[in-house]
């Protein structure tokens, strides 16, 4: 895994899924309480999770409150700097 994990999932929300729309996110931002995310974007956020700690992430673990911000994700799913 990178070194930087947290920041680098971080960078890869703004910088990929929310570019478009003009947002920037924050560790702490609700990704889907506003509609920031979209499901088409929840489905690259899960790849590029799985990516970074090197496992597929279960089924049962693709759940809303895993992935409400990228602090929550990097604790749930283990993405460590």
């Amino acid at each position: 895994m990178n070194s930087n994990g947290p920041d680098q999932l971080l960078r890869y929300v703004n910088d990929e899924l929310l570019r478009e729309r003009n947002l920037r996110a924050e560790m702490d931002t609700p990704l889907f309480a506003d509609g920031w995310i979209d499901s088409l974007s929840i489905l690259k956020l899960i790849a590029y999770v799985e990516l970074l700690v090197g496992r597929q992430i279960p089924a049962e673990e693709i759940v809303m409150e895993n992935f409400r911000t990228v602090d929550t994700i990097a604790r749930r799913f283990g993405v460590r700097a």
